[in-house]
């Protein structure tokens, strides 16, 4: 057996390691890597979730919060991809990480794309850790989100972002176009596409697609470099049999140069659907084409889900 993460000596059995650290590697682009020690750049680690506040299990009657459990996906890896047209659905279109999938095929793992404007294609790759029926709640909760539409997935994820360290102006710009960094709906905000695999579900997040955030995402990028922050995602509970809430996941990127890190991948987008034309006199003259990617509506945003930290 080939995967990475994975060692076998002569006449010996298989040694596993944590499923966390069997790495998606893709070729040479590996500069954007796991933290290595306090002064070292371009890098991720993984991050206690129990530092973070969630809805506790009676929320919905004494609106408290309490510390999270421990996440129930721990973080492998994250890449950038810069491509020439918008890709969606990593999972499909990116060889290497198609094949890491297969290979793991006994892991279930959660995938988070920020499309960031310039094709560029971020990817947060998170295996499970928590086992099932320790956590019924979130079990119930995950199931329900792994079944649900593009309206449910996207009324339900909740993306929790934390600055922990960043020049004073970008702070300042930031905030001036979004307002106080706090956790929100994100599909309330911007365009999700949504996708399930055998072993896993991926959202793609468009950044493009909300001018204010797409601005915001931009000074961000330009001072990437110079920024620490926390990056974490969950299901928001709103029932009792769906309390106390369980972070999905985090991680925290540190101080990342786009231009060092992204890896320059031969995307080519499927080309436009044929649609059948009719056997009438106008032929498909009026026929319209549909698009197989599940998107989610805007919605007017849950005043209760823009919790701050």
């Amino acid at each position: 057996m080939s995967i990475e993460g994975h060692t076998k000596m002569a006449g010996e059995r298989e040694a596993k390691v944590p499923k966390e650290d069997i790495l998606w590697r893709h070729g040479e682009g590996n500069a954007w890597h796991m933290k290595k020690g306090e002064d070292d750049d371009n890098c991720f680690h993984r991050v206690d979730a129990t530092e973070i506040p969630l809805r506790g299990k009676r929320y919905l009657e004494d609106r408290k919060k309490y510390p999270s459990k421990e996440a129930a996906f721990a973080l492998v890896c994250c890449k950038c991809f810069k491509t020439k047209h918008q890709m969606l659905h990593s999972a499909k279109e990116i060889g290497s990480l198609k094949a890491y999938l297969e290979e793991n095929s006994e892991n279930e793992y959660f995938i988070v794309n920020w499309l960031v404007p310039g094709h560029y294609t971020v990817v947060n790759l998170y295996v499970r850790k928590l086992r099932r029926n320790e956590d019924k709640e979130f079990d119930k909760l995950f199931d329900m989100f792994r079944k649900g539409d593009a309206k449910f997935r996207s009324d339900r994820f909740k993306y929790i972002p934390q600055i922990i360290e960043a020049p004073s102006m970008v702070k300042t710009s930031v905030t001036a176009l979004l307002g106080r960094l706090r956790p929100v709906l994100i599909g309330n905000k911007l365009t999700c596409h949504h996708f399930t695999g055998k072993n896993y579900i991926e959202v793609d997040v468009d950044t493009g697609s909300s001018r204010i955030v797409s601005a915001a995402a931009g000074i961000l990028i330009k001072g990437f470099k110079s920024i620490i922050a926390n990056t974490g995602f969950l299901i928001e509970g709103r029932h009792e049999s769906e309390l106390p809430e369980r972070m999905l996941a985090v991680h925290c990127n540190t101080k990342v140069t786009l231009d060092k890190i992204a890896i320059k991948y031969d995307y080519q987008p499927p080309p436009p659907q044929q649609t059948s034309k009719s056997k009438g006199w106008f032929g498909g003259l009026f026929s319209r084409s549909s698009s197989n990617v599940e998107e989610e509506a805007k919605k007017e945003p849950n005043p209760d889900s823009n919790d701050k930290l």
